[in-house]
């Protein structure tokens, strides 16, 4: 019943709606068009540029995250990078080198260069390296990036809600090629898989196969957390790299692209439109509705402009119109005549 009633009320607005359309003039029809059309255009533009910002966005992180990766396997390839008497304190190092006379030779000719006496060198492996990239990433270019995986040994590794997210996707749409992307409130987000290659095994393969200078580090390091990262195997995914990018809105960049030439093209497009509808169709609707009018008071010396035309010679159905009024009229007034004869 209830919903008897709102289908009801429904029909009444709509009939309310056809007698408002029908109280307005072509002229307002024909504006109120124009108005639909460029609404209707602008959320389209919107649209496209959204799909295309958005494709953009997912450019601009998969290709940070294939440079992380290159990064990744540049490092892995070389056992880690080694620094000379520094690191990053909050980040640490995974083990120290310590020689009492470093000595610094040419490459080539094997020169000795200088001599640095005592020396500390200490070891960052891929995923020390990467965390201390990410650090810096987080003051340049307007985006940061990190390593995170659900199987951490540091804290900082540890995956947030979005990161949970992405993981489960990926593993769960394998089809996906080991990526994901979304928004999340203003920031858009990208995960890229990192898959177990044979150099991570070193320090994330079965606990066995780990070099035990490299487990002593490891569990120096990261304690009992270390059991979590390892006895991985090649292929298995041991983690991501999310990327998070801070754009501007889609109206900001829309409006950035707003320039003069688009104003005038735009008000161009409405002086053509307007003069081709009130050339076409508002003038000659307007002069057939006078023209019918005069006729129906017994006014029949109206020039309709199409004396000579045949209606199937003319695909224009305003000027058909016009036709079928000037046979009307031609018809009244030979009707008019002949009654006057009989007089």
């Amino acid at each position: 019943m209830i919903k008897l009633v709102e289908t009801k009320k429904q029909l009444v607005k709509i009939r309310e709606g056809t007698k408002m359309l029908k109280n307005l003039s072509v002229t307002q029809k024909v504006l109120i068009v124009f108005v639909v059309v460029i609404l209707l255009s602008t959320l389209s533009f919107i649209h496209l540029l959204n799909k295309t910002y958005e494709k953009s966005l997912v450019s601009q992180g998969r290709s940070i995250a294939q440079q992380i990766l290159i990064f990744r396997k540049w490092s892995a390839s070389f056992g880690g990078v080694w620094t000379k008497n520094k690191y990053t304190s909050d980040i640490g190092y995974l083990m120290e080198f310590k020689t009492e006379n470093g000595t610094a030779k040419a490459y080539g000719t094997g020169e000795t260069l200088m001599d640095f006496g005592e020396t500390h060198f200490y070891l960052h492996n891929p995923a020390l390296a990467t965390r201390e990239l990410s650090e810096l990433s987080k003051t340049e270019y307007g985006w940061t990036f990190k390593v995170v995986s659900d199987r951490y040994m540091a804290s900082q590794d540890k995956p947030d809600n979005w990161e949970s997210t992405a993981i489960k996707e990926i593993i769960k749409n394998k089809e996906r090629g080991g990526e994901f992307w979304s928004w999340d409130g203003n920031k858009f987000r990208f995960a890229k898989a990192i898959y177990v290659k044979k150099g991570c095994l070193k320090c994330h393969g079965p606990a066995e196969q780990i070099p035990p200078a490299i487990m002593k580090a490891l569990r120096a390091k990261y304690g009992d957390n270390v059991d979590r990262a390892i006895n991985y195997k090649v292929g298995d995914l041991r983690g991501i790299i999310s990327v998070t990018i801070l754009p501007p809105s889609v109206l900001s960049t829309a409006v950035s692209l707003i320039d003069i030439w688009n104003i005038g093209a735009l008000v161009i497009a409405f002086l053509i439109f307007w003069f081709f509808a009130k050339k076409e169709i508002i003038v000659p609707i307007e002069r057939l509705t006078k023209a019918a009018h005069d006729i129906s008071l017994g006014k029949l010396d109206v020039d309709l402009g199409v004396k000579g035309l045949r209606e199937e010679s003319v695909r224009d159905e305003i000027t058909k119109l016009a036709i079928a009024i000037e046979r009307l009229r031609a018809s009244v007034q030979i009707a008019m005549e002949r009654l006057r004869r009989k007089k």
